[in-house]
């Protein structure tokens, strides 16, 4: 846990790890970082059947991670997949550094959201609202906390406009149009299930 005490006694000793945090990967693998005060080293574990495997290291300054390597496999792993491993990495690394204690685990997404998809290297999450023809598209952070990006107007899961919110209106059309796909399979399928 992030501040916790070593045997000594002295907060963060250097020879103690810490564990930033954790999160899970598209996959459904738990990942964690691990770190010692003072030594600008981080380590990536994976839960493996119960067992903690090394997959990686961080090397970070200032609280600002340097470089990221991984290890045979999973330094074959695609960019994408990287690049959102990094963004965790580098938000924990950073509120650690900045003493800002966060849990652990994050909290489990809300029961609303009935869909999840994956986008250069963000998560997004799909949730209905009381009017039936209407959803809102979020982006979820490393803490499952969901900040609105779109309004999804919908019938019966086939879209039939995405509205972006203030601060997302320069989002690209293709990055749109991905989004709308993806939202659209998600409540199609949601549709479906209802309709059983």
């Amino acid at each position: 846990m992030v501040g916790e005490t070593s045997q000594d006694g002295a907060r963060g000793s250097k020879g103690r790890f810490e564990v930033l945090g954790e999160w899970q990967t598209t996959n459904g693998n738990l990942l964690s970082l691990k770190a010692r005060r003072k030594t600008g080293y981080a380590s990536v574990w994976l839960d493996y059947q119960g067992q903690a495997v090394k997959i990686g290291y961080a090397l970070h300054a200032g609280g600002v991670v340097r470089e990221v390597r991984w290890e045979v496999p999973w330094n074959e792993q695609t960019r994408a997949w990287k690049g959102q491993q990094r963004h965790h990495i580098a938000s924990l690394i950073a509120d650690w550094h900045a003493e800002i204690q966060r849990p652990v685990r994050p909290a489990p997404l809300p029961t609303s959201v009935i869909g999840i998809f994956d986008l250069d290297g963000f998560r997004f999450a799909v949730e209905p609202t009381v009017a039936s023809e209407h959803a809102v598209l979020s982006v979820v952070n490393v803490e499952n906390g969901l900040t609105p990006v779109a309004d999804l107007l919908h019938d019966e899961g086939r879209i039939c406009g995405l509205v972006t919110r203030p601060g997302w209106k320069g989002t690209p059309d293709e990055r749109r149009r991905q989004w709308r796909r993806e939202s659209e399979a998600i409540l199609t399928q949601a549709a479906a299930n209802d309709g059983r």
